[in-house]
């Protein structure tokens, strides 16, 4: 059993990640095909160039998530005893959402990427010998 399974289904689904997915701006794919143009132009070499750069994106946003997660909640420490209960639990409402659940978004897009990454490196190895 994978360590991002439980019951044969990931955990980030059961988290409703995929759910959360859709209600976060938009991103780059989005703005190509407002655009009207395609998301991937170019061969088997720029696929895997770009699956590298989004792979290394969702690491860099996971870690600015962080540390806004880490910032917040160094606030909520410093400050707590000055605000009200209703304020700590709208400080914590909003820094899951803004914080928390794309962390979790990154991480479910750079599994997907990473199997991506690793299908594309076993076609490379059976095309080159």
């Amino acid at each position: 059993m994978k360590l991002e399974q439980w019951r044969g289904r990931s955990i980030y689904e059961l988290l409703g990640v995929r759910f959360f997915k859709k209600y976060l701006l938009p991103d780059q794919l989005l703005l190509f095909r407002l655009r009207g143009k395609k998301a991937m132009q170019g061969g088997q070499g720029l696929l895997l160039a770009e699956l590298k750069r989004l792979e290394w994106e969702t690491r860099r946003n996971e870690v600015i998530h962080l540390l806004g997660l880490l910032l917040t909640a160094a606030f909520l420490v410093i400050k707590s005893p000055q605000l009200s209960i209703v304020q700590s639990l709208a400080i914590v409402a909003i820094n899951l959402y803004v914080n928390v659940y794309p962390i979790f978004v990154q991480r479910y897009n750079r599994l997907r990427i990473t199997r991506l990454l690793e299908k594309s490196t076993l076609l490379n190895a059976r095309n080159a010998g």
